[in-house]
């Protein structure tokens, strides 16, 4: 039998798609952290940046509503890289009632969802271990995951509302 240059049998096919696979998804993981690193970094320069007329509070508005929408738009996974930035919101100072109320009710929205997802990962590690850790702690775990799924599911309208006033109260100029 006589094989080209570079020719693989379909073994070597497939440990090369599975290969490539691998390095696809480490790619993904890699290229989601650095746009949130990179998001991050642009919070960090809204909150830095002179203000260009804009009072005090508008400025504050500014910066968190850009850090509500950095942690919005961010993708779910990896989950640790949302936690950073649902951090970063809940460290934004928010001193008037409008802003106040826009980071307090989404930042619990998200940390709701946050909390979800955990649960539902350790849930489903604990399923896919081959020793059978999964017992009726997992089953509470998956329960009290749905509720807050649910609750956060009641909270992000609120959210959304209390960024709309976050919105005009600064086009008002607080």
């Amino acid at each position: 039998m006589t094989t080209r240059p570079g020719a693989t049998g379909s073994a070597g096919a497939a440990g090369a798609a599975g290969a490539a696979k691998a390095a696809g998804a480490a790619g993904a993981a890699g290229t989601a952290v650095r746009r949130i690193a990179a998001a991050l970094a642009s919070v960090a320069m809204v909150q830095l940046a002179p203000g260009c007329g804009r009072s005090a509070e508008q400025q504050e508005a500014d910066a968190l509503l850009h850090a509500i929408d950095v942690l919005r738009d961010a993708p779910s996974e990896p989950r640790e890289a949302r936690e950073a930035l649902l951090a970063e919101l809940e460290r934004q100072p928010a001193s008037t009632p409008p802003a106040a109320s826009a980071k307090d009710t989404c930042a619990r929205a998200y940390r709701l969802l946050l909390d979800a997802t955990a649960a539902e990962a350790r849930v489903r590690a604990l399923l896919e271990a081959p020793d059978g850790a999964a017992g009726p702690g997992a089953l509470a775990d998956l329960v009290a995951a749905d509720a807050k799924v649910k609750e956060s599911a009641e909270v992000m309208p609120r959210c959304a509302e209390a960024l709309a006033i976050l919105r005009r109260s600064g086009r008002r100029g607080m």
